[in-house]
């Protein structure tokens, strides 16, 4: 128990008393994005590391936190960095083989130097490492009336609005959009409680990895973390 204090409770997440961390707090918004478009589901294991290396004001919540996810099934790792010391943007990243596709207030796809699909074609210099093969960039229409951190976080990685129909279209009322449709056909929101699962979890074996300092498992039979 601690007495009321001001600073805890308006920066709460700077304390495991009320908070899970980075893992259950930014890194679950970047994971809900890869989860809609890769599919993944709860990672087989989890290792994270880190600590509290600039912000020596008694928080006891890493500002320093490093995650890797195992998905052996799929044939990947999802790497997560975090410092909030730094305000140096590291970007989403999907990385394969033949290309890899930038995620954030714009989407790029480049080929990758070593591609084998594209292997002639970037010998051949029709297609340039360097410079996307295909890119989307959103464009700014509109008063900038974010004042918020935290929306200003998510503004930075694109996740404010998209594009419907040509139309530009704030991604909080297609959020609501999707809710108030299941609701009237009585069908599952996009984000139902099976992906608020998955998320949850995979957040947890972060933070339960950080905390007892080891590798751990998801037990598929179970439903639990080892």
């Amino acid at each position: 128990m601690h007495e009321f204090s001001p600073e805890r409770f308006f920066r709460w997440r700077c304390w495991w008393d009320y908070s899970t961390g980075l893992s259950g707090d930014l890194f679950t918004h970047e994971y809900d994005a890869m989860n809609q478009v890769l599919g993944l589901g709860i990672p087989n294991s989890a290792m994270a590391s880190g600590g509290i290396y600039y912000y020596k004001d008694g928080r006891t919540v890493p500002d320093v936190l490093q995650m890797t996810f195992e998905y052996p099934d799929k044939g990947l790792s999802l790497l997560y960095s975090a410092s909030l010391a730094s305000n140096k943007r590291r970007g989403r990243v999907i990385m394969g083989h033949d290309g890899y596709m930038e995620l954030g207030s714009d989407m790029k796809i480049y080929a990758d130097r070593g591609s084998s699909k594209y292997k002639e074609k970037i010998e051949a210099g029709i297609i340039d490492p360097t410079r996307p093969i295909f890119s989307f960039t959103p464009g700014l229409k509109q008063v900038d009336a974010i004042t918020s951190a935290t929306e200003q976080y998510f503004a930075g990685r694109g996740l404010l609005y998209t594009y419907r129909g040509g139309k530009r279209v704030d991604t909080s009322h297609l959020h609501i959009k999707d809710w108030l449709d299941a609701i009237r056909s009585g069908s599952e929101p996009a984000c139902n409680i099976d992906r608020g699962f998955e998320e949850a979890m995979t957040a947890h074996m972060g933070t339960v990895s950080y905390h007892e300092k080891r590798k751990v498992f998801w037990d598929v039979d179970k439903q639990k973390i080892v």
